[in-house]
């Protein structure tokens, strides 16, 4: 498969206007992914492999919180922080193509919840959730993935787990996720069992 480019000046007058994607003078084409977290450990450690992974992709990464932190672990992750518990923070107030957030927080945040159903619904946003709840285990819209760690990703994992004073498993990392515009061989989130029936 081949990519075609452009001159970005061609495109200036072009506007996409789907979620997620940017286009700009300096850059082309920008995926974000949105991460609501409870506080940086808990991310680090659970996931801090995959987002590391997708920064190296080319996706912009941006972790909310709800009280300001210590960012270390995330600027060794390369990704961004800002403050927040909703999507609607977001710096710049742009749509996310991917959103992935703390099962606890689903747990236990109604408006949370709320704002993941809105995302769903609108059936247009991969959706990714780490952490066990019941609700994902019997929900079928979710499945269980898994992403194994690149080589990078777990020596930057690494780093940012001491900087945090934990410990995490640095080989794979699993989610419940709903994948709705990635190709099956393209996306970095396998399957853990068969896919789910919707």
């Amino acid at each position: 498969m081949t990519a075609r480019t452009f001159d970005v000046d061609d495109l200036r007058a072009h506007v996409h206007k789907g979620p997620g994607v940017r286009t700009t003078g300096e850059k082309l084409l920008t995926y974000d992914l949105a991460v609501l977290a409870g506080d940086v450990a808990t991310v680090v450690t659970a996931a801090g492999g995959w987002l590391c992974d997708r920064v190296r992709a080319g996706w912009r990464v941006t972790v909310l919180t709800p009280a300001a932190v210590d960012t270390t672990a995330l600027t060794i992750l390369g990704v961004d922080w800002a403050p927040g518990t909703n999507l609607s923070e977001l710096p710049g107030g742009h749509h996310p193509t991917a959103v992935a957030v703390d099962a606890r927080l689903l747990a236990a945040c109604a408006s949370t919840r709320s704002a993941l159903l809105g995302v769903l619904d609108g059936a247009r946003t991969e959706v990714t959730v780490w952490g066990e709840s019941p609700s994902l285990e019997a929900g079928r819209r979710f499945h269980r993935v898994h992403h194994r760690l690149s080589a990078a990703a777990r020596a930057f994992k690494s780093h940012a787990v001491q900087a945090c004073g934990g410990s995490a498993d640095l080989s794979v990392e699993e989610f419940h996720s709903i994948a709705l515009w990635y190709p099956p061989d393209g996306t970095d989130l396998a399957p853990v069992g068969p896919p789910a029936v919707t």
